[in-house]
């Protein structure tokens, strides 16, 4: 029995039919993917990227130069490193208080980033800038009805662990034509204007996914992923740097998305109650509410490592989201503009994240051993 963190269950069938689809090269793939997406963006147009942090990195640098740009200290570190490599400056800023997410920014800078991080509500009250970007990719792009979406650009992202869980890419949405065309030119002159069918990397990594969760042995992942033998999936923090850049765009990548999509076996719901109701008698506090966006099941406690330790024991794998600050990090340590972000030192310390994104057979396993949990949760508070 194991319950991951990171969803990597990739349906053997859908790697053998987006293989198949991917042979063909189909030369409109692209342009139509993203026309399928942009509706589900509530915006005119969309751009994808074979990585989110290059479309990003992109959207800056078509847009500023040598500007100030707010940003999350508590975001993950190629937020920032997008911003530097293009040409403009970070300055960070807190989170609420009463969740995860960064959207109070003084409306004298140029630009800034609103980010929901692991799907936290957004204020809608608050009146942002023209220049201001919505960071989704933490936001299930089929649960946009609870998002306000009227950034200048949106931000997406489809990598592993995400709330559509894939082996990648990213999308940049806007409803201005411009910068859409500059972004197309940007993404086809940095990945060229022709797909190519696959890398063998992808192949590698959905297939791993796919044996692990048929011969179960989602177990020794995450063993594996615990002890750090699966770090080299996740980029460095120490310089500034989006990490390896693949030469195309890959159809066999776009091919696997449009599947994921398609079926759109989307449990956190699900799963979210049955945290709730499991959790509910006991002091831990759940931060997730109805109108999050369940990328992850968040919760704060005293007991937090009893509690990680007691479910470890039944396969449960648990998290502490980023262990970092991007303030605290090499690359933007000695910046002057560093200021209070006790909201961000608060998550970061106390934050323990619980499996949210399962299929329907690791659902249905989780429910079955729904008295087993509570014994050992009850083991730790009586």
């Amino acid at each position: 029995m194991g319950f991951p963190i990171v969803r990597t269950d990739f349906d053997f069938k859908i790697i053998i039919s987006s293989l198949a689809s991917s042979v063909t090269k189909n030369e409109n793939l692209v342009r139509n993917f993203e026309e399928s997406l942009s509706p589900l963006t509530n915006k005119k147009y969309a751009v994808f990227f074979p990585k989110l942090r290059f479309g990003m990195e992109a959207t800056f640098n078509i847009l500023f130069n040598n500007k100030i740009i707010g940003v999350p200290t508590y975001t993950c570190s190629v937020v920032p490193h997008s911003v530097s490599l293009s040409g403009n400056h970070v300055k960070f800023f807190d989170s609420n208080a009463d969740n995860m997410t960064t959207e109070n920014y003084p409306k004298d800078l140029t630009s800034y980033i609103v980010t929901p991080w692991y799907g936290s509500p957004l204020d809608s009250k608050i009146d942002h800038i023209e220049y201001s970007f919505g960071d989704f990719s933490h936001v299930n792009i089929f649960d946009l009805s609870k998002f306000d979406n009227s950034f200048f650009a949106t931000f997406f992202s489809f990598q592993a662990g995400k709330p559509i869980s894939s082996i990648g890419g990213g999308l940049v949405s806007t409803d201005d034509q411009e910068l859409y065309k500059k972004l197309t030119k940007a993404r086809n002159y940095q990945f060229g204007d022709k797909i190519s069918t696959f890398q063998v990397s992808e192949i590698i990594y959905s297939l791993m996914g796919s044996f692990v969760n048929i011969l179960n042995l989602e177990k020794i992942k995450i063993k594996l992923d615990d002890v750090g033998y699966l770090d080299f999936l996740r980029e460095p923090i120490d310089k500034i740097s989006l990490g390896k850049s693949p030469k195309r765009v890959s159809a066999y990548q776009i091919e696997m998305l449009i599947r994921k999509i398609e079926k759109n076996e989307y449990n956190p719901t699900k799963v979210y109650d049955f945290w709730k109701k499991t959790l509910n008698s006991f002091p831990i506090e759940i931060l997730n509410t109805e109108n999050w966006s369940n990328s992850h099941f968040n919760i704060k406690t005293t007991e937090g490592n009893s509690l990680e330790n007691e479910l470890y024991k039944l396969g449960i794998q648990t998290s502490r989201g980023i262990r970092y600050l991007n303030h605290y990090i090499d690359p933007y340590k000695d910046l002057q503009n560093n200021g209070n972000y006790k909201n961000a030192i608060d998550h970061s310390h106390n934050l323990i994240q619980l499996p949210i994104n399962l299929s329907d057979k690791n659902y249905f396993k989780l429910l079955k051993n729904r008295e087993k949990i509570e014994n050992k949760i009850r083991k730790i508070y009586s």
